[in-house]
Parts: C-alpha cells; sequence; structure tokens
C-alpha cells in the first residue's frame, strides 16, 4: 500500500473550500461530506494508485472527488503525493501542477 502525502498548496486550497462551504452554506455538512470523500479517495488511491485518470500532465493522475472537486497527484516510490485540490468549476488554463 502506498503512503499519502499533501503537498502544502493542496492542503490550503481545500482548506479554503471546506471554510467557504461552512460559511455559504451556514453548516459544516457539506465540509464533512466532502472531507469524508477525500479520506475514501486517499484510500483508493493507496491501494490502486495507477486505477486514476491520466492527464495532460506527463506522470500527473486526477481522481474525482463527489461532482465538482478533484485530487491531481503523482507517484514517487511508494509515496502519493497529492500536488493539486480543484474545483472543476474553475477555468483550467489556471490550474497550476
Amino acid at each position: 500500500m502506498f503512503q499519502i502525502r499533501w503537498t502544502k498548496k493542496p492542503l490550503l486550497s481545500l482548506a479554503e473550500t471546506l471554510e467557504y462551504w461552512n460559511i455559504h452554506n451556514s453548516s459544516e455538512t457539506y465540509s464533512l461530506k466532502l472531507r469524508i470523500e477525500v479520506k475514501k479517495k486517499e484510500k483508493e488511491i493507496a491501494k490502486n494508485p495507477r486505477s486514476s485518470v491520466k492527464t495532460e500532465f506527463e506522470g500527473i493522475l486526477k481522481i474525482k472527488i463527489l461532482k465538482y472537486y478533484s485530487l491531481f497527484y503523482r507517484i514517487n516510490n511508494k509515496t502519493i503525493e497529492i500536488i493539486a485540490s480543484w474545483d472543476n468549476r474553475r477555468n483550467p488554463d489556471n490550474l497550476e501542477l
């Protein structure tokens, strides 16, 4: 099984997303649902990291979380490095990997 390691940028992005939904909905319900799904996807890619979608970026894979979010990651030996947490409704030209 692979170890999951988040880089700083996607951690901050995910925290901002969760905070946004807490404020927007005046509730933590959706944020909790999103966090649970992130954990599920972490376990999924830790077991089978190459089962996700390849991207146009060499060596970068993407896994969708719920309807509107994705995690981008790369495989380094026995480590999955999460390099982006992304809201799929945003302009893809702004995605920096």
